[in-house]
Order: structure tokens, then sequence, then C-alpha cells
């Protein structure tokens, strides 16, 4: 059994957070994937909450080279999946043959309701199918903050390009990341800060942060709901982290 780290909480409530989605995606190694009469179990025991059942498409092509024939193949991968939608649409449920994952767009009301969506969705997921083992289970929180033309990054956010004096110091554009290593080695935090230009005068400053579980098959089934409050923990902490006070006083 897997033992989590207490992290110390520095959580804070803002009028308006910027989170633009949440996302909590499982992977599992299963017997086999879900049949059609298995998702319709799963509809049924949780259409009060999605009550809005539609088909999703997934659609690549890939092209297979034959060198010594002289000859390409197009090859078309395409299948459907099952989403399940709130009634504003604001919330869904998406599975995908092994994957399954709960979702919440802004606005984003509280970490008590998505949480309480997850452990419905898992659990019922649980009672219709036989999972063999956890191959990956990701909590992300997509954060999208409105920023003027320019301005000095070091004073809003503390995960950012480290420019030396040598370099020029106007950039229109910008990608920084790193990746924590989390409970020993178990489970790692992605962050990254990115840039996008809405108008010439205005551009979106992303913060993405997904904690993930590193190591398939550590996570016993009875500690995902635990791992899932120690991720989101994990989640505030670095996020409260990253942003300044002057970052912070544009959410309120």
């Amino acid at each position: 059994m897997v033992k989590f780290t207490k992290m110390e909480q520095i959580s804070k409530r803002y009028k308006n957070p910027p989170i633009q989605e949440a996302v909590c995606e499982f992977r599992f190694d299963l017997e086999h994937n879900p049949e059609q009469i298995q998702i319709e179990k799963i509809f049924n025991k949780i259409k009060g909450r999605f009550p809005v059942a539609k088909k999703g498409n997934f659609h690549e092509v890939s092209v297979k080279i034959d060198i010594k024939e002289n000859k390409k193949d197009l090859i078309d991968n395409a299948r459907e999946f099952d989403r399940f939608f709130s009634v504003d649409e604001r919330s869904l449920v998406q599975i995908d043959g092994n994957k399954l994952s709960i979702h919440r767009l802004k606005p984003y009301t509280s970490w008590q309701e998505f949480f309480s969506a997850i452990e419905l969705v898992f659990n019922t997921y649980l009672g219709v199918t036989k999972i063999k083992s956890i191959q990956r289970i990701g909590l992300r929180y997509i954060n999208a903050i409105e920023m003027g033309s320019s301005f000095e990054i070091e004073k809003y956010f503390n995960l950012r390009p480290n420019i030396v004096a040598e370099l020029p110091q106007n950039i229109s554009d910008f990608n920084a990341g790193v990746v924590f290593v989390m409970e020993n080695g178990i489970d790692g935090v992605k962050a990254q800060l990115s840039n996008q230009w809405l108008s010439h005068n205005k551009q979106r400053v992303v913060l993405d942060l997904d904690y993930f579980l590193g190591k398939p098959d550590v996570v016993k089934i009875e500690e995902v709901l635990n791992w899932l409050k120690v991720a989101h923990q994990a989640l505030e902490n670095i996020f409260e982290t990253v942003i300044t006070e002057k970052t912070k006083s544009l959410f309120n």
C-alpha cells in the first residue's frame, strides 16, 4: 500500500478563478474494454448528474511507407466514443476504450463539487467493469490569465524563462516548463507556462498544471480517491507559489 505525504494546505478562494478546464483522467488495464451494454449501465447510474449522451469521434490518418515496394499506404484510424454531459454541458464524462475522464469547464465552482463528480463516476465505472490495475491517473488544471501586450513577467510569475542580461530582453512569445518529482518518484507534476496572442494588444498566459501517476500498478483501487486528494493539494500549493500577489489581485 502506498503511503501519501500529508501536505501543508495553502488554498485560497478567488472571485474570478482563472481555471479554464479541470480534468481527471484514468487509464486502466482491463479484462476487456467496456461493451455498449456496460456503458449504458454506467450512463443509467450517473444520468442524474450527466443526462445528455453524445457520441464523440476520433479521426487520425497515418502513412505507412514500404521502401522495398516503393509504395505508401494511408491508414485511416477512426472510432466513436461515449460522452455524457451535464445539462449546461460545462461538466462531462468521456469513456474511450480503457480511458475514463471527467471534465469541468469554466466556470469552475469548487474542488468539493468536482471531486464528488469524480467519486460518483469512478465508483460507478468500478462497479460495472473489471479493472485489473491502474496504469495512469492524471489531475490537470489549465489556467488562463489575460494580460496586456507587454508586462514584466517576473512581477507576475515565479515560474518563467530566465533571460540573462547578455540576451535581448524583449520577447514576444515564451514557453517555460518543468517536471517536479513527487512522492519519492511515484508521481510527478508537469508545470508549463506559455502565452497565446488574442490580438495585437492582448495576450493570454496559460499555466498548465498536471499531476500524474509516474509508475503504473502502484496505486491500488482503494487508494485512488485519497491519491486524488493529495494530488489536488499539491497542485494548489504549486499554483499559489507559481503566481505572485500581483497576479492574485487579478482574480478578485
